[in-house]
């Protein structure tokens, strides 16, 4: 610790960056109560080199003056603050940034501070979202040219059929070429400026979700040239609306679904609508990126409504491994969880299809979840719409009692069942079902014994695991037929249906269908195999995979589907003597 730049700070203080009134980078840092703080700036960034670095050297070397004294900072960062920094002038105002504000050597700081992070962001005057120096500057300025006139379209029609967002769909065309990327044209090369803008890495953050889509007024900035949320949310609509073109350019399809589609849909006026559980937060931002793997679980604490201030304390000296069996605790700990938390466990498999144990340079356990990356399947929807659990495979078993022991997670349960075969993994797009079609039964109309009904049937509910995941709720099955019908024959209703099917069919995804000694059908993780075993866990909504060790323990390949008995028919079957329930231990 510089102890000539950074003071120590109270637990509720900040430190904010005033700049000399000079055009140059010259700062001095000023601690403030948090609660009492003057009007600020709060930087939102990458860290590391920047996305363009044209030309420069890779050992350029960066600095400001603070507090009289030179002070490195990143490419990136030095970038954003040379375009920045004006504007800040301008506005009269202080500016956080957390590379510099916060005593990066000082672990314990670190883990106070970043406590105060929503805060911080969200009462903020504004915040600066930093996308780099921009790769052409001709595109980027036509591109926000473009971004104004997507929202002059969509305001002017909202107001022209009163607020029918419908109807002013059906007015957009491609015939208007002022926002159409028709090659060749000025809008073209807009479009390219919105592509470049929507891919920076920037996009991809993990705490961007915390920084950028709260109360406070964001502009996002490219070199001298921004634009604020309204006008992502109007380019966003755009690129999704046009993608449905079949003549659009290719290069415009992954604006309609990329990075900037998840964080624009995140949160409006600061309420998260896709769930904000700490579980529902950590599997959306699954697919984020962050230098430090801490911060996959750190981050999302500031806003996780099931959690109170002491259940997770951030700790950048605890072991990673650690970090992540304390999100197992948490949950663990919430009598309305059950084994959730086994739902967010995933294991990779290589190429030749073999599994992946050593993940990166660690070897956690196989029932932590690894929160690092996204490698799929997601978790099954285990809640229905009025927040009641969506399957009762344990049956009136719902209390638990697991305990964490070293390395070992300790369980109740039952092996009820062994997988025979199993099918060939999705990994096609969402929209192809020819691969979940192929792994329809050879005998559709013969009878499924566990429930009476046809193969076709029995199967058709499988691959849905029973559930439609947009209404949350139980009872549904693929219709493969309105999958596969042609645009110009079906209806409108039958076409949001579809859409819908098409949704709710993901939970296929990166899955296998199989089928079990006894008879019966299901969906298994990847990494499933013949031979593995299926258990009820008490406490747990669904079927579990597991593998056993010579050690007596087991694997934990992960959460399954078994079409029959995801309704307590294990263990509250009254014509048979219950099974008798055993210790199961998972490392």
């Amino acid at each position: 610790m510089d102890r000539r730049i950074y003071e120590p700070l109270a637990p509720n203080e900040i430190r904010l960056l005033r700049f000399a009134p000079v055009d140059n980078l010259v700062a001095d840092l000023e601690r403030t109560v948090l609660h009492d703080a003057p009007p600020y700036i709060a930087l939102s960034y990458t860290w590391g080199r920047a996305p363009y670095r044209k030309g420069r050297p890779l050992s350029s070397k960066y600095s400001i003056t603070l507090n009289s004294r030179i002070f490195e900072v990143q490419e990136n960062l030095h970038d954003a603050l040379s375009h920045l920094v004006p504007e800040v002038r301008k506005k009269a105002c202080l500016l956080w940034v957390d590379a510099i504000c916060i005593n990066q050597s000082d672990v314990q700081e670190r883990n106070t501070q970043i406590l105060h992070m929503r805060y911080i962001y969200e009462h903020a005057n504004m915040v600066f979202g930093w996308l780099g120096v921009p790769f052409s500057d001709e595109e980027t300025s036509l591109a926000t040219s473009i971004m104004r006139n997507f929202n002059i379209v969509l305001r002017d029609g909202l107001s022209k059929h009163n607020g029918n967002m419908n109807a002013v769909a059906a007015q957009i065309s491609p015939s208007n070429k002022d926002i159409y990327p028709e090659p060749g044209t000025d809008c073209y090369k807009g479009w390219l400026g919105i592509r470049e803008m929507f891919n920076q890495r920037y996009w991809k953050r993990t705490w961007i979700y915390q920084e950028a889509t709260g109360t406070a007024p964001t502009r996002f900035c490219c070199g001298n040239e921004y634009f604020d949320m309204v006008l992502l949310n109007a380019s966003v609509y755009m690129a999704h609306h046009f993608a449905e073109f079949g003549d659009i350019d290719f290069h415009f399809r992954d604006v309609a679904r990329g990075p900037t589609f998840a964080m624009s849909a995140f949160r409006d006026n600061g309420v998260c609508k896709y769930g904000d559980t700490l579980l529902e937060l950590l599997e959306f931002l699954r697919t984020t990126q962050s230098s430090e793997p801490r911060d996959k679980v750190y981050a999302p604490l500031g806003f996780a409504s099931d959690l109170s201030p002491s259940d997770i304390v951030p700790d950048y000296s605890r072991p990673l491994e650690e970090v992540y069996k304390d999100v197992v605790r948490f949950s663990l700990s919430r009598a309305d969880s059950g084994l959730e938390i086994l739902g967010h466990v995933t294991h990779r498999l290589a190429d030749s299809e073999q599994e992946i144990t050593h993940r990166h340079i660690f070897d956690f356990p196989s029932w932590v979840p690894d929160f690092r990356e996204y490698i799929g399947p997601n978790p099954f929807c285990t809640k229905v719409l009025d927040g009641s659990w969506a399957y009762y495979a344990c049956g009136s078993y719902t209390y638990h009692d697991a305990q964490i022991d070293g390395t070992k997670l300790i369980l109740m349960g039952v092996e009820i069942d062994q997988i025979a075969t199993v099918s060939s993994t999705w990994k096609t797009n969402v929209f192809s079902t020819a691969e979940v079609e192929s792994w329809a039964p050879t005998t559709p109309d013969s009878i499924y014994h566990p429930t009476g009904q046809t193969m076709d049937e029995a199967f058709r509910i499988t691959v849905l695991a029973d559930m439609n995941v947009l209404t949350k709720s139980r009872g549904h099955m693929v219709d493969f037929e309105l999958l596969n019908a042609r645009g110009d024959e079906v209806t409108a209703d039958q076409s949001d249906r579809r859409n819908k099917m098409n949704v709710a069919l993901k939970i296929a995804g990166v899955r296998r269908l199989c089928w079990t000694k006894e008879g019966r059908v299901g969906l298994v993780p990847p990494t499933a195999r013949v031979g593995d075993l299926l258990y009820v866990l008490t406490g747990g909504q669904m079927i579990y995979v597991l593998r056993s060790k010579d050690t007596g323990t087991f694997r934990f390949v992960g959460e399954a589907y078994i079409h029959g008995i995801m309704d307590g028919e294990i263990l509250e079957k009254t014509d048979v003597p219950l099974p008798q329930l055993e210790k199961v231990v998972l490392d």
